[in-house]
């Protein structure tokens, strides 16, 4: 199913599910200087001012007053804009750019009677950018959009986190931390790892991209805030990586686990079965929603912030970040330095799946 044929919805797990991972991550950090500067810059990570999310002239907004966007977001409300129309936008088209496919991997359809996914796992020498581009080439998905290429944004992000432990820059290090809090998030929605984005090719199951991942995790945001620390205790961490490669097969990995607790194709009819049209969102739907996978949904979020302190940590742990910061440089970072960085285009620049290669690490 090429996405040319089924576009995917925006954006993705609303505001509630990207603030919750990213909030909850800086709480679960362990090495304890790091912990300091995450704690510290929680409200430039997460949510520390009111951000105007929905439709406006094709556009997903921000904040009113084109200020400050909390870093977890940033992928979702500057870069899958034009920058015509948001300062930092990294579209070429009306919601056409480089950045869309880093936030998803269509990893599960069959080729030669084994998903992507399955390969990954079982051999994490598999996440590599020329078994991907052959994987999806194979299966007829040649447009830079059905070509997603998540973990390798994760990958991409690992290196920027390690360079800038390297340069002694906090003001760097804490916005890939924030910005790479997106796509973490990303990966543990488990129809950002599916063709069934959005429902079957045949239009079964159209709107449930947003319904479950949106609209369904905005109303329930309460039952989320009480019931993650549950799930926190009774989810593993994953084991720390030793470099970016080990981020992205991480990040495989936890795609999987999402896969396996909420499979799409159960959710996809799950939500037909009740949908009274497409795209139907409505309170009783998402209700049954979260009826049906509410429970396992506050554990995917639980997953993914385990997994994102993870990553920090890791980063921190390779490239010496205790010996590179000094206890001054353990504050709050100065917004403006933040929306500066990820203003700029050049800031780990987004790339596809063809051209991101030279950039990652080996």
């Amino acid at each position: 199913m090429n996405r040319s044929r089924v576009p995917r919805p925006q954006p993705s797990w609303g505001k509630t599910g990207h603030y919750t991972i990213a909030s909850v991550a800086c709480e679960q950090v362990k090495p304890a200087n790091l912990n300091i500067l995450m704690t510290a810059n929680r409200d430039r990570v997460s949510v520390g001012q009111q951000i105007s999310v929905g439709p406006k002239n094709g556009t997903t907004t921000r904040a009113k007053d084109k200020g400050f966007v909390p870093l977890a977001d940033v992928p979702d409300l500057v870069w899958k804009n034009l920058p015509s129309a948001v300062k930092g936008g990294r579209d070429t088209a009306f919601r056409t750019g480089p950045e869309h496919p880093n936030h998803y991997a269509d990893i599960d359809q069959p080729l030669d009677g084994v998903t992507l996914r399955q390969r990954c796992v079982a051999d994490p020498a598999n996440v590599s950018v020329p078994v991907w581009q052959d994987y999806y080439t194979r299966l007829g998905h040649t447009a830079p959009d059905d070509r997603g290429l998540l973990p390798f944004r994760v990958w991409q992000f690992f290196d920027e986190l390690v360079a800038a432990i390297a340069a002694k820059d906090p003001v760097r290090f804490v916005a890939a931390a924030g910005l790479v809090a997106h796509y973490v998030g990303d990966a543990c929605q488990p129809l950002h790892g599916s063709f069934m984005a959005d429902g079957l090719a045949d239009g079964t199951g159209k709107g449930v991209h947003s319904a479950y991942e949106s609209t369904m995790i905005d109303r329930h945001q309460v039952e989320i805030d009480s019931g993650i620390a549950d799930a926190l205790m009774t989810t593993s961490p994953p084991a720390a990586v030793q470099s970016g490669a080990g981020a992205a097969a991480a990040v495989v990995q936890l795609m999987d686990r999402s896969a396996k607790a909420v499979d799409p194709l159960t959710l996809v009819t799950a939500y037909a079965k009740v949908a009274k049209k497409p795209d139907d969102d409505s309170v009783a739907v998402t209700d049954a929603l979260w009826k049906a996978f509410g429970t396992r949904t506050v554990g995917l979020l639980a997953d993914g912030a385990l997994t994102l302190a993870m990553i920090w940590q890791s980063a921190w742990t390779a490239a010496g970040g205790d010996s590179a910061f000094a206890p001054a440089d353990l504050a709050a970072i100065d917004r403006a330095a933040l929306q500066h960085l990820y203003e700029d285009p050049g800031y780990v620049p987004s790339l596809i799946l063809d051209t991101i290669g030279p950039s990652l690490s080996q």
